[in-house]
C-alpha cells in the first residue's frame, strides 16, 4: 500500500497549537506515544478481573519509552531523540494530544477474537476531562525537527514535561 505523495491530511491547529502537522495512514496524528509502564496498571486490572494480560501491540504505538513511570506520557511536551552517533540535530517530537481509544485494543492480534476486557478496564481509571471523559492511553504527536530520520529501538531521548500549562525539562 502507499499514500500519494502529494496527499496530507492536517492535523487539527486546535491540539497543535498552530504547529503545522500532518499525517498518511495514521487517524489524526503522525506519531504515538506511550510509556511500557503505562501496561502494569492496566494488566493489575485485568488480572483482578480473572482476564489475561494486554500487550502493548494492541495499542500500535510507535515510540514506546522504558524507564519511566505510568503514563508520564500524559505530561510530556517535547521528545528529542538522538537519531545518530554524534548528531548535532535529534528528531524532536511534540506531544500534543491524549490518544482516545477506539475499540481496537479489545481484539487479541492473535485470533482476531474481540472482548470488551481492555476497553473496561481501561474506562475504570482512563477517562480523561480534556477530551469530554475520552478513555485515552498515550499521547498524539508531531514531528517538530528531524523529518525523515530513522527511530530505533535503545536510542536516546530526553524530554520537557508540561505541567499546568508549563514546559519544564
Amino acid at each position: 500500500m502507499r499514500f500519494a505523495p502529494e496527499g496530507r491530511r492536517a492535523c487539527s491547529l486546535r491540539w497543535t497549537g498552530g504547529a503545522q502537522g500532518h499525517t498518511q495512514f495514521a487517524d489524526g496524528y503522525p506519531v504515538l506515544v506511550t510509556t511500557d509502564a503505562s501496561m502494569a496498571p492496566l494488566n493489575s486490572r485485568l488480572a483482578a478481573a480473572g482476564l489475561p494480560p494486554a500487550e502493548m501491540r494492541r495499542f500500535r504505538p510507535n515510540v514506546v519509552l522504558g524507564g519511566m513511570e505510568a503514563h508520564d506520557e500524559d505530561h510530556m511536551a517535547v521528545l528529542q531523540v538522538t537519531t545518530e552517533e554524534g548528531s548535532a540535530t535529534p528528531a524532536q517530537l511534540a506531544l500534543v494530544k491524549p490518544c482516545a481509544r477506539c475499540p481496537i485494543p479489545n481484539i487479541d492480534p492473535d485470533t482476531a477474537e474481540s472482548h470488551p476486557g481492555a476497553g473496561d478496564a481501561l474506562q475504570s481509571y482512563r477517562r480523561d476531562a480534556r477530551l469530554n471523559g475520552a478513555i485515552t492511553f498515550g499521547m498524539n504527536a508531531i514531528v517538530q525537527a528531524g523529518a525523515g530520520q530513522v527511530l530505533r529501538v535503545g536510542q536516546v531521548v530526553a524530554a520537557s514535561y508540561q505541567f499546568d500549562g508549563a514546559a519544564a525539562p
